[in-house]
């Protein structure tokens, strides 16, 4: 329900929902729950999002469910997971972004902490339980063993940290990141030309090094003690930085580009979202497919899997679904008469928008 809205369908709820089929159920009505355990007997896979304790409370958490269906694999996603001191605190990706040190790790001198434009960790935290939920299913065909998985949000922001955390753990000093700089490589970072745009460059090796400053019209940089070696560029930044910034500022990004790609510098311009879906690879991939949408009456174009299998892209198949737009669908499989689920739509134990 969250904007942009069109022809009253949410956009934010469209991105995530591809695929998919809705039903909505009451959970705190025990018709609701009855619902609920049929499905359960016909499912290998139940994943919750619920605070500590609300699975307990609405009989579906991972004992009872169990119970029903032994083999059952069941992922429970939280904001801390169960044992933390904040156990029962909700969560979400900017309040993630704050307390796992991202924010802080952006903020330059006094002003506001940035946050990262979309939700980074919601999206690593269920990357991760969805490999967990596959080796999940790996393991009880061998096994024939169920499994209950527990992955925590912001346990996933510090592993998400990667190698800034484990920098600090070695050395017990925090890098600071300026705008687009890296603090262990130089220049590897985004530098404003003479349009007003702006290019990436990242110089990782002394290969790439050489060819930059050629493309560059800069070849006495090459062995200059000062920049030689990337741990000289990075001690003397700076200096480095100064002049190449002057440098940019004499082309237009896109000619930049074009210099740079015919020297084989990694480089990349820096795009608006307009520009982004204009890109040739974009365009060329098959990344963004139209698919028809029962409410809105037309095709709507969505942003299909970022993988290919044997060569192809998989499909989109559905557009996100109204919500308990299935309702029918899944109870007619649970066999449940049309009446009966009439009945249950009725007394509210089921809804369709």
């Amino acid at each position: 329900y969250w904007a942009p809205i069109i022809d009253g369908e949410s956009g934010y709820f469209m991105s995530f929902n591809r695929n998919k089929k809705s039903i909505a159920i009451d959970l705190k009505k025990d018709k609701g729950r009855e619902i609920v355990y049929k499905l359960i007997k016909i499912s290998d896979v139940v994943i919750e999002n619920f605070r500590e304790g609300v699975p307990e409370k609405l009989g579906i958490d991972y004992k009872t469910l169990k119970e029903i269906k032994p083999d059952i694999i069941y992922c429970s996603i939280r904001g801390f997971g169960s044992g933390s001191p904040y156990e029962s605190r909700p969560l979400y990706d900017v309040l993630v972004q704050a307390k796992s040190g991202l924010m802080d790790l952006h903020t330059i001198d006094n002003n506001p902490p940035i946050r990262v434009a979309f939700a980074l960790f919601d999206v690593i935290a269920g990357l991760i339980a969805s490999n967990a939920i596959l080796s999940a299913l790996v393991s009880r065909s061998l096994t024939r063993e169920g499994a209950h998985i527990e992955v925590s949000l912001f346990d996933s922001a510090i592993f998400g940290l990667s190698y800034i955390a484990e920098s600090f753990l070695l050395t017990g000093k925090v890098p600071r990141y300026r705008y687009s700089e890296h603090p262990s490589i130089v220049p590897y970072q985004a530098f404003k030309c003479r349009d007003g745009k702006w290019i990436a460059v990242a110089v990782t090796h002394d290969k790439f090094w050489a060819n930059f400053c050629k493309a560059l019209g800069l070849e006495e940089l090459i062995d200059d003690p000062r920049f030689r070696t990337n741990p000289d560029r990075v001690k003397n930044r700076e200096i480095l930085i100064k002049i190449l910034e002057e440098k940019f500022m004499l082309r237009s990004r896109d000619e930049w580009v074009k210099i740079l790609d015919s020297y084989d510098v990694p480089n990349a311009p820096v795009l608006s979202l307009d520009e982004v879906f204009k890109d040739a690879h974009v365009v060329s991939s098959g990344i963004v497919q139209e698919v028809y949408h029962k409410g809105l009456g037309r095709k709507v174009p969505l942003l299909a899997p970022p993988l290919k299998i044997r060569g192809e892209r998989p499909r989109i198949e559905s557009a996100p679904p109204k919500l308990g737009q299935d309702v029918f669908e899944i109870l007619q499989m649970l066999g449940y008469s049309d009446e009966k689920i009439r009945e249950l739509l009725e007394e509210k134990v089921v809804y369709y928008r």
